[in-house]
This record gives structure tokens, sequence and C-alpha cells, in this order.
């Protein structure tokens, strides 16, 4: 197996990886950045509206905290949060510099937007297809800084001795090597988990990764219970179901209706309407739908034809196009749209320099928890990666400058290797695209956007079958280097080990809030805002409650 030495590790090459490998490089450290993806072809590409900042007056960082706390419900980590929004507009000024051209107004300052909850406007955008432009600034950056890279890369398992990381296990999926990464730090940046639903916003490539290897060297998960469903996603074609319509578009005028034409969002929260919180708009969509007030496909409209044509290409491109594809010009008819999973609030327990509870163990970007609480706000998710894909990169330097290389133990990666290779020497049928398929459906049917204590059971003991069908998924032989089926089987357990952790916090929070809404326990209750956090302590998960700021 061929071995390779660096200082710092960076596993997830979107918007938070990105930014960390070029805070690394600038900061002289030696640095490799992982992607299972060719370089600028990771999920956050798929960010459409914008992201928050306090760049323009009256609007100031101590407000763009207090609604993110508000957000999310109180159980964010408030330091966390902190540093986040006062950080902030230093990092638009990175982004600018890399080259990232943001909408500005004629007079010249940066055009912002208002989001749900947003009094003052906060949302900074490209159009609406502000991740898109972001990552091409920050691909251009690294390559100035000859960042070194490797693309489509597979990590299965993080390396440690005495619980100190000393580098990580993969396999370059174009070629079908092996291979041992010996390094200092690690910081994950792998991103969310949204294939494990049957409905998502995600690329294909979020399957879990992070919090999986996260769980596996003893990486505390806080706030998995909490699973954003985006409101707005497609819901028509079926091959364009769950694609995005980004929050821009009722920001800028667009109406809710369900088939009989009424604007329904009065009945649920007629002070906000169509700019009430994402959790809130989610559910108010899936109960129209259940009482029989979804159209043919089982969804509901969002007008933007009521809008002059000019406007709609001027403010929202990407989505005209969309729908143009699949033959609807939405500046003439509705859209139809229904929820659909799009972001993990919960994550890695993070404080706030991106440091877990594991010695050269870093975490930013969605697969780190502690920013959103119980739900985030729109325009938060790709700034956040970029703060504290800085700040982490900072601590691992600092961490490297202290301790030495420690050579990797064999016998983790041989054991590695046995588990990898017993995936295409597995004697049973059992393709792992069949486990997944089921997986989506238990998820998105039991663990959704309402829940119960019978669905939740049935989805833990149901998934403890699938994992037991998971240790017989085979990856078929192929006489390609690259084994299709061999991914899949590594991303689907990944995923089943994810979907644990989410639906064990799920049954332990009885009560509702923000994104977690039980039938059950309905009502928001004072002594439950607390964070639930979640480990793997020989071989089994293992909760406990904890105040947010501890």
């Amino acid at each position: 197996m061929l071995k390779i030495i660096t200082d710092i590790l960076v596993i997830g090459a979107g918007g938070a990886g990105l930014r960390a490998a070029i805070e690394v490089k600038q900061q002289g450290c030696d640095v490799i950045l992982l992607g299972k993806e060719v370089l600028g072809c990771a999920h956050t590409g798929m960010a459409m509206g914008g992201m928050n900042c306090a760049l323009v007056a009256p609007a100031t960082p101590q407000f763009h905290a207090q609604i993110t706390m508000e957000g999310g419900y109180f159980i964010n980590n408030a330091k966390i949060v902190k540093a986040f929004t006062e950080e902030m507009p230093a990092r638009i000024h990175d982004l600018e510099y890399y080259g990232v051209m943001f909408d500005r107004t004629e007079s010249g300052e940066f055009y912002v937007w208002a989001g749900p909850k947003q009094k003052y406007p906060l949302n900074v955008c490209v159009g609406d297809y502000t991740g898109r432009e972001m990552m091409q600034g920050l691909v251009d950056q690294a390559r100035k800084l000859i960042v070194k890279y490797c693309d489509e890369f597979f990590i299965s398992k993080l390396l440690t001795k005495s619980r100190i990381i000393v580098g990580a296990y993969g396999i370059n999926l174009k070629t079908g090597e092996h291979v041992i990464f010996q390094s200092k730090a690690v910081i994950l940046a792998t991103g969310g988990a949204g294939r494990m639903y049957a409905v998502t916003t995600n690329a294909a490539s979020n399957t879990g990764d992070g919090y999986a290897l996260g769980l596996d060297v003893g990486t505390e998960l806080i706030d998995m219970e909490m699973v954003q469903f985006h409101p707005t996603g497609m819901a028509f074609p079926p091959s364009s179901r769950g694609v995005l319509v980004t929050e821009k578009v009722r920001a800028h005028g667009g109406i809710l209706r369900n088939k009989k034409g009424e604007r329904f969002m009065n009945k649920y929260y007629p002070k906000e309407m169509e700019l009430a919180k994402r959790d809130e708009v989610s559910r108010s969509i899936y109960q129209e739908v259940a009482q029989g007030l979804g159209t043919d496909n089982q969804a509901v409209y969002l007008h933007v034809d009521h809008l002059e044509k000019e406007k709609i290409l001027e403010m929202f491109p990407d989505v005209y196009g969309l729908y143009k594809n699949v033959g609807v010009d939405i500046s003439k008819k509705p859209m139809e749209i229904y929820p659909s999973m799009h972001h993990m609030m919960g994550g890695i327990r993070i404080n706030e320099w991106g440091g877990t509870n594991i010695a050269g163990l870093f975490a930013a970007g969605e697969v780190a928890g502690g920013v959103h609480g119980a739900n985030r706000l729109g325009g938060n998710s790709i700034a956040e990666g970029q703060v504290f894909g800085r700040r982490s990169a900072i601590s691992a330097v600092k961490y490297c400058a202290k301790v030495g290389h420690l050579e990797p133990v064999k016998s983790q990666s041989n054991q590695e290797r046995e588990r990898i290779d017993a995936y295409v020497n597995e004697k049973s049928d059992t393709p792992p695209h069949e486990i997944e398929s089921k997986l989506k459906h238990i998820m998105w049917e039991k663990v959704g956007i309402f829940r119960n204590a019978v669905g939740l059971r049935r989805a833990q003991s149901d998934v403890a079958v699938l994992i037991k069908e998971a240790n017989h998924m085979r990856a078929r032989v192929s006489d390609q280097p690259r084994n299709r089926d061999l991914q899949d089987c590594l991303e689907v357990w990944n995923m089943l080990k994810t979907a644990q952790t989410v639906i064990k916090a799920a049954i332990l929070r009885k009560e509702s809030r923000g994104a977690h809404s039980r039938t059950d326990y309905p009502k928001e209750l004072k002594n439950w805002q607390k964070n639930i956090v979640v480990a793997e302590i020989n071989g089994r998960l293992n909760t406990k409650i904890v105040d947010p700021n501890s």
C-alpha cells in the first residue's frame, strides 16, 4: 500500500474544505486536500440564494447572531454563533479577493436581501447561483497557492494511536489503489448526509461519511435529530423531484397557493406568510397536501407569474432555467413544489475554533454541529463554512507546531483493507443499491417532517435489520480500475451509521422544536432547551443531554 506523508489532511473539497486548505497553505504548513469529486464539483456549488453577512447598515453582527439564535430555537452554541457572525464580513472580502463578483447596487454597495426572520437584509449573493461562483473563486485561489489536491478519493477510516489522529486510510477511486495518509492532523469537511432520504436537494456525494468516520474514532455528534427540510424543492417531473428552488424566490415576492388557488400560509403563519421559518413553511405545505389540497403531483404551487419577466430573469435565472428545461415557463405558469431534505443542522461537536474531543481532529462546514441549533436560517450554511474552514485550519496549524508525526498502527490499516476486500469477496448477492433504497424509504416515511414514537421505533428496528444485511453487501468485480459498487457499499454503510444517530436522538427528544416535530409531543418545552450528544462506545451508541454552551 502506498503511504503519503503530510502535515494536515483536509477531507472534503467543498466550500469549507477549500477554505481550510487555503488557510493552511497560507500559514506555511504542508497540506493535502482530498475530494470524492473532481475539483470544483462539490455540493457547495449547488447553493443558490446567497450567504448571510452583516455588511450593510443597519444590519450588525449582533443582529445576525440574535436571529441565528432565535432561528435555532436557542440550542445553538452562543460562542460559535458569535465567532461566526463577527468574522463573516472579513470572509466576504476574502472571497472578493479570490475573484467572486457579488451583486452590487448602482451606488456600489453590496446588494443584500432579507430572508425569513431578517428584519434587516443580510443575504449577499451572486444571482441565484452563489455557491457555483464561490466555488470558482475558492478553486482559483487554491490553484494559485498550488494546494496539493487528490480528486475522486474516498477516505474510509481515520487512523489513531491512543485516541490521537495519526492519519487516514482511503482508496483512489480512479485506480483502485489503497493508500495510507500519515498526518499530524485531519480537518473533516465532508458535508452532510442527504442521500439517506428519498427526496433531497443534496448531491450524490452527501452520504454521511464524516459522521461515520468521527463515530468510529470516538468523536461526539450533537443535534443529529435536527434534519432540515427545505420547503421548496421541485415536485415534478419525477426525475427532478427534490431539486432546490431557492428561498430567494419567496423573499422576492413568490406566493404559495394550494390547488384551490388559496394563499394558504395565512392559515398557519398569517404574520410571516411565505417568509416564515423553513421548518414552519415545510410543515404548512405538508399539511395542505395531507388534507387533500395538493396538486395531482402531491405538491403545492409557487407563483412568480405575477412578476415581470425581466425581474424573474434578473433575480433567479437558474430557477427559471430549471423549470424551462422541463417545459414550464415560470413567468406564465406556477411552479409545483414540495419539501425536500436539505441540511443536517447537527454534526461533529466542535468548539469555536473547530476543535473536537479527539486530539488532532478538526471539523468545519455541514459535517460540524453547533451553529444552527434546531433550525438553520437560509444563507447561514455556505457562510459558516468559510468562517470555520479558516478557523479549523488555524487551530490545526497551531496543533501541528506542537506535535510530531506518529507512525500509523499497521493492524488498523490491515483490518480496514480486510473490511473493504470483504465486499468484493462476499459470496451472497446483496447489492448495495437495494439496501440504500430501503433506507431512503425508512428515513423519508418515519424520520421526516413529522415524527412519532411508533414510527421512530420502527425505523430503529428496520435500520438495525439493514445493518445486518449490509454486512453481506457484495461489490461486483469490475474489469475496470474503478469499482462503483465498492464505493456504494462504503457509502451505504456510512449512511446507515448516520441514520442510527438521527433516530436515536429523535427518540430521546420528547418535544417539538424547530425541525424536530413530534406529533405525540407537539409542544416546545423549556426544559428541553438542551443538546443531545451521541457517541459510539464499545460498539454501542450512547447519548447524553448537555446545556447548549457547555
